[in-house]
């Protein structure tokens, strides 16, 4: 079905009522934090040139408060030139402004949820919106929608979908992923190259029945790019798998194509071109995917620009995955135990094989380690800990806490246990902890570099550690050399402070339970009772919580998947308290 032409007209008389009023934008979003409202003024003012009266719409920000923050940031008069070879300039779209020049009936109150500006090679203050995907088709009806047009499975439901954000990656690119009420899975990831920026839309099917003509609407709305605003079929070209518009001069040209392709075509009013994917069929559990680009052209030879396209993209086979990740359960959680204790032997490590538990224990020989072998691990038992199938990770040498006076000792401090390690047997670490859980920027390049695939850090800053509560693993949004712990174990815990840390492994995100001894007998301010971990570990057991070690994490997230930026995520959630707490 054609959303564009699709309105019933009942509808159209309805929202023409109002629709002066809400065709611009969807309700605002305040920045959380002043990084969140530094990216998002530099995005629309800069780049995007929105007046103060469209940063208000998108933010809900008044006048004096946008004068006061651009006051504050000094930002450029323009954004810069685009530098030849480089990667073309995305950023999210951040609505407040219509990114149609037409058919506002068609599109009331476009989420920025799945749109993204992709910037022209020749012009820094023309873009494109790609509305990836602006829409999804199934057996079951309109599944997903960008906008209000008209109803989707939800909406009949009177279910009303949450807000996202894209998420930037250190490589990058952008990606965003979004579960519906009924377990459906869906996401786009766009890596921005020189000549073109490619797009990848997946589909899992989370429910328990077949999925059929799976299809999508991606829509790349061409009137913010200057020459190709023309509100005309004449300027477009459709040739399957390819859309493309030319510009005034008929010299430039924006390409879209998709693989597979359900259709292409174009509708004048927005002004936009289609090349639609789909995907056919989806089995219960299964995830299919197509790929996509948007390419930027200068040249009158379109036929033969086409011809070199199909050959160097679409007959270009997709890399696979090295291993397809597993979709990431509620109820899972990651348990860890750290500074090497030796009750982690003698009672942990027997409650763990009884549950059928896996687990990470962080080694140093730090505190009275090499003496005190009432109270602390023999390295014998730290190789056993090892072949019963237990992960050891990395605590540093003599639990040294990261810092920007220590980081120079860092790489001797883990070369020593790895070395330890080596020599009984134990197979190089690739978890780390950090000692103290104090955490340094530059500490990440460093660990990225001795080859750790993720670190676990406390819930400081965002909580106080003596509070010992945390913070949901997100794997969208945290690094994985930056987890956080959800809850880090204290004497006075009971069952409901697990339970209130382990609530938080639900969509998407994960539980990090730190614990140190059961119990601790040189660090009372951290010591865990025998019966109440007997308490927690048959509890998790009783509900259906998984628990793994840090290391199998690699099982449903990719570590090399990093954020552009790993301390945004910190800082906003300090500045946004209820934001912490999800």
């Amino acid at each position: 079905m054609n959303l564009h032409h699709s309105l019933c007209l009942r509808t159209l008389a309805r929202l023409a009522l109002f629709l002066p009023l809400v065709a611009l934008a969807g309700d605002p979003r305040p920045p959380r934090g002043e990084r969140d409202l530094r990216e998002w003024l530099e995005n629309m003012v800069v780049h995007h040139g929105y007046t103060p009266a469209e940063v208000g719409e998108a933010t809900g920000l008044q006048n004096d408060e946008i004068a006061a923050a651009l006051a504050r940031f000094r930002f450029p008069p323009a954004p810069p030139r685009p530098i030849p070879g480089a990667p073309l300039l995305v950023l999210p779209y951040p609505g407040g402004r219509h990114p149609r020049l037409g058919f506002f009936e068609g599109a009331i109150d476009p989420q920025r949820d799945t749109k993204l500006s992709v910037f022209t090679p020749w012009d820094s203050h023309a873009y494109v919106v790609v509305d990836a995907p602006e829409a999804i088709w199934s057996d079951l009806g309109l599944t997903y929608l960008a906008h209000t047009h008209i109803p989707t499975i939800w909406d009949s439901k009177g279910i009303k979908l949450p807000p996202l954000e894209w998420s930037h990656r250190a490589d990058g690119s952008f990606s965003a992923e979004r579960t519906l009420p009924n377990g459906i899975t869906f996401g786009v990831r766009a890596v921005p190259a020189p000549d073109h920026v490619g797009f990848r839309w997946w589909l899992r099917n989370g429910t328990p029945t077949p999925l059929t003509h799976v299809r999508a609407q991606v829509c790349v709305m061409l009137g913010r790019a200057a020459g190709f605003a023309a509100q005309t079929n004449a300027n477009k070209v459709l040739e399957t798998p390819f859309a493309a518009a030319r510009d005034e001069s008929g010299r430039r040209w924006i390409i879209t194509a998709w693989d597979a392709v359900d259709r292409v075509w174009q509708n004048p009013p927005v002004p936009c071109l289609h090349s639609d994917p789909q995907l056919g069929d989806c089995p219960p559990g299964a995830t299919r995917e197509a790929r996509g680009w948007l390419w930027f052209y200068e040249g009158t030879d379109l036929k033969g620009e086409l011809a070199r396209l199909r050959k160097t993209f679409l007959m270009t086979p997709a890399l696979p995955p090295a291993k397809p990740l597993e979709p990431i359960p509620d109820k899972l959680v990651v348990l860890s135990f750290d500074d090497s204790v030796a009750s982690h032997y003698d009672n942990v490590r027997p409650l763990l094989k009884r549950f059928g538990f896996g687990a990470t224990f962080f080694i140093t020989e730090g505190f009275s380690f090499r003496d005190n072998k009432v109270a602390y691990l023999t390295w014998e038992q730290i190789a056993e800990l090892d072949r019963d199938g237990f992960e050891i990770g990395n605590h540093t040498q003599s639990h040294m806490g990261v810092s920007a006076d220590t980081l120079g000792r860092l790489r001797h401090e883990v070369d020593y246990i790895n070395e330890r390690c080596a020599e009984h047997g134990i197979p190089r670490p690739v978890s780390f902890a950090y000692p103290g859980n104090a955490i340094h920027p530059g500490a990440l390049p460093l660990l990225q570099g001795l080859g750790f695939r993720f670190a676990r850090r406390g819930a400081q800053p965002e909580f106080a550690y003596e509070t010992g509560r945390g913070i949901g693993y997100d794997p969208r949004e945290d690094d994985p050399l930056l987890v956080p712990t959800t809850g880090d174990a204290r004497p006075d815990w009971t069952l409901e402070n697990v339970q209130r840390a382990v609530a938080k492994a639900r969509g998407g995100r994960i539980a990090v339970l730190q614990f140190h001894g059961v119990p601790d007998s040189e660090h009372a301010w951290v010591n865990t009772p025998p019966e109440r971990f007997v308490e927690y570990l048959t509890w998790l057991k009783a509900n259906g919580y998984q628990c793994i070690a840090l290391r199998d994490l690699a099982r449903f997230v990719d570590p090399t998947d990093r954020p552009a930026e790993p301390w945004a995520v910190i800082e906003r959630r300090q500045s946004d308290p209820e934001g912490r707490r999800e």
